[in-house]
This record gives structure tokens, sequence and C-alpha cells, in this order.
């Protein structure tokens, strides 16, 4: 129930709890802590009663009719998810049919989202929010938050018909990312487009944010809109059940998250091969773990290539639960950040997590930006740039494990607290107060 003197706004999040995948987590944290600095969220997501093991379980169908949900501060309305012609083919046959037919199909949504919302599977969104907005005359704000970027269609429609103003919000860069490339034609085609509408649909929105300094400018500047750096953050409650793990008996550094090409892993890997050979007598001591990693099969084939001769100190394993990953997390000497080699400023939800843990972490290589920024400042944090020199940050750590000492690294928790989903919904808010008019 909205309180007297609160502002309601909209929240539009392809992702949100029930969803498990860490997207979900930037808009719950809005929803739940804006309540303190005068708003009310209402949060419009698609259903999540299908729960995501894989890729492909987003394209299943899930739920047969609108959920609604009150909480402390805030609602969320699901609306059911029903997949197009494609979506319904990788649910059935995933991968192993239908090839052609699937890439026709999929290039006729990603071409055709930008002149209708009929070609988006999930735009019964916008249609639940065009109807609250009908019947509920008192939204001041709306936040939509992606990707997918087709989201922000839904934002520049919804201001165009009831002229509220919206903020947009990127996870990750559109056409101003350094990772994606055009890969023939049809990329070239559809890179025309997207240019065309991330510049007329974000053209109507007061201000962009996104996660990260040189991610907010390039975005501002491709847009022509003011930016805000509005971090992802933490959720301290979620942590709060692991800060007495104990340390494994074997040296662990773990590394959880995707590994993209860009990823230079292969340093870090070669330090730690350095370091098993270094002590050989010491060898069943040293782990490697990479929790999660084979959700996606090239990518774990890619780590298994880099640790042939290893395979005794390393652990890889299917997607598990969160609150196991944080326990292997928590339970590590180490945790370990990869930037991207030939871009800037790429940043992981990651950051946030392994600073909630409150945990050793080494960034190998670093990124000259948001990751070496941020360890940089935390006193447990490790900047690596080459094999050698993260050589040097393992072989430290690993003798004060076997010198028992290690419990002597306490990390800086007023640093920690900057970084929480509190403190970066304060920073929303501060953001809404201006394209609401709240004197600041």
């Amino acid at each position: 129930m909205i309180a007297a003197g609160q502002k309601k706004i909209l929240i539009l999040s392809y992702f949100f709890p029930p969803c498990n995948l860490t997207a979900a987590q930037r808009s719950l944290g809005w929803a739940k802590y804006l309540k303190d600095y005068g708003y009310y969220p209402v949060s419009i997501t698609r259903n999540w009663e299908h729960h995501i093991n894989g890729p492909d379980d987003m394209h299943h169908d899930s739920g047969k009719q609108l959920v609604s949900e009150q909480f402390d501060g805030y609602e969320v309305h699901y609306v059911p998810f029903k997949g197009n012609l494609r979506d319904r083919l990788y649910s059935k046959h995933g991968k192993t049919k239908n090839r052609l037919l699937r890439k026709a199909l999929s290039f006729l949504e990603l071409a055709g989202h930008h002149f209708s919302n009929a070609l988006i599977p999930f735009s019964n969104i916008y249609d639940f929010a065009d109807s609250y907005i009908r019947s509920q005359s008192d939204v001041k704000a709306i936040i939509v938050t992606a990707n997918p970027f087709e989201i922000f269609r839904f934002g520049y429609l919804l201001n165009k018909k009831f002229h509220i103003p919206w903020i947009a919000d990127y996870r990750d860069d559109w056409n101003t990312s350094e990772v994606n490339s055009s890969r023939g034609f049809a990329d070239g085609l559809i890179k025309n487009l997207e240019q065309k509408s991330e510049k007329k649909w974000i053209g109507t929105a007061s201000c962009v944010t996104s996660v990260s300094p040189h991610y907010t400018q390039k975005i501002a500047e491709f847009t022509g809109r003011e930016g805000h750096v509005l971090l992802n953050g933490f959720f301290p409650d979620d942590y709060k059940d692991f800060k007495n793990t104990p340390l494994e008996k074997q040296f662990t550094v773990v590394y959880n998250g995707m590994l993209y090409p860009s990823q230079e892993i292969g340093i870090f890997l070669d330090a730690f091969k350095a370091l098993v050979n270094r002590y050989p007598q010491h060898r069943d001591k040293m782990r490697l773990r990479f929790p999660g990693i084979k959700f996606l099969k090239h990518v774990s084939d890619r780590v298994s290539e880099l640790m042939v001769g290893y395979e005794d100190v390393t652990e890889l394993t299917e997607r598990i639960g969160r609150g196991e990953v944080l326990k292997i997390q928590a339970g590590a000497h180490l945790l370990l950040m990869v930037a991207h080699g030939n871009a800037t400023g790429i940043p992981s939800s990651k950051i946030y997590e392994y600073l909630g843990l409150g945990k050793p972490v080494i960034i190998c290589p670093g990124d000259n930006d948001i990751l070496t920024e941020t360890f940089s400042a935390y006193n447990l944090g490790f900047i690596a740039s080459n094999a050698d020199e993260a050589l040097i940050v393992l072989e430290d750590l690993f003798q004060k494990y076997l010198a028992g000492s290690y419990g002597e690294l306490i990390p800086d928790q007023n640093y920690i607290n900057r970084f929480t989903r509190d403190h970066q919904s304060g920073v929303l808010a501060r953001i809404l107060d201006k394209i609401t008019g709240v004197s600041i």
C-alpha cells in the first residue's frame, strides 16, 4: 500500500525474482529500498514460474494469467510469457533441429521489433503498463532497465502517449559495446536499425543510467542524454549467513561467472600452474574452482584445454544454486576477477558479490577502469597485469595459508558499505527527485 507523500513509479524489467539470474537483482534492489527515499515502486515483469537451468529455458512458456503481489513498500505484476514460434522451436527441439528456420525467425524478430511491438514476445509488459497508467493517474516516473534492449521501446511509447518522464537504465551498453562485432550483411543491417532505434527511443528519456563511469559516458555521448552512474551493488542480508564460513582445507581460488573470449583467463591460469609447479610437495593443498561454468559447454571446454595436466587441482561444475555458490566463495582463500582484454570498464555483478563476502580478491588482468578502481581502494584487493605479478600475489597468500596466518586478513567494512543496493537506491532516488521536480 502506498504511503502518504510517496511518489508512485513504474519499473519495467524483463528480469525480476523469482527469476534466479543475476540481472533480476538490480530491479529488486530498487523495489525494496526506494520506499525509504519517498517512492512507491510498481514493478512489471514477465512470469518466471518456469525455472531457469540453462539458456534455452527462457524460451519456455511461463504462467497462464496475470499474477500481482504486494510486498512491504512495493508491488510486482507478473504477466504471462508465451513465446513466439522461434521460442517454441527452441523449447521443443533445443538447437538440434530447424536451424535455418530459427535463424530466419530470429532475424525477423530482430528487425521487426523496431517497428512494432507485435514481434516482441514479451510485449504484454508494455500492454499492462499502458493499462495500469490509464487506470492509475498518479504515476510520476518510469524506469526501464535493459537488456533485452527492445524493452526501451516501451519507455519511448509510454512517454509519447502519457508524457511521463522516464529513465533508460543500461545493465550493459548496446550500440556502444566494444565486445560485439558485426559478422556479415544481416548483422550490419540489424546494427543499422539498432543504432537508429537507440538514438530515437532514448532521445525521449530524461536521462540514462549505467553500471560504470565508462559505460555511462559512452552511452550519454551516443544518445545525447544526461548520464548518471548507478552501480549494481549487493544485499548485505544475502551474505550474513556466510560471514563465518570456515576456509577450505586446501588453498582455494574461485572464479564465479561467465567467461567471454575477450577475458584473458589464460594469464591467471598460467600463474596458478606456476604456483603448483613451484610447490610440488603441496600440490594436494591447492585447488582452483569454477562453479557453474559448465552452464555453457564451450566456456568450460576453453578452461579445460588450458588446464590439461592440472585436472587434479581444477574443479568445473554444472550450474548450481546461488546459496551453494556463495558457500563455495565464502570458503575460498581468494576470489578471481578477469577483465576484458580488448575493452574498458566492463563491470561484472561479481564485483559486489565478492565485496559482500568480504574476501581477498585478485583482478587479473586489470581494466584500468571500474575493476581496478574498485579493488585498488579495497584493502584486500590485488591487481595483476600479467602472470608474473599474479604469481607474486598467489605465492604471498599461499605462504600465509601455510603459516596459518590467513585469519589476519580483515576487510574494510566501511569501504564495502558504499556498494550496498540500499546505498545505490539512494543514488537513484536523487535522480528521480530531479526528473520529478523534487528540490534537491
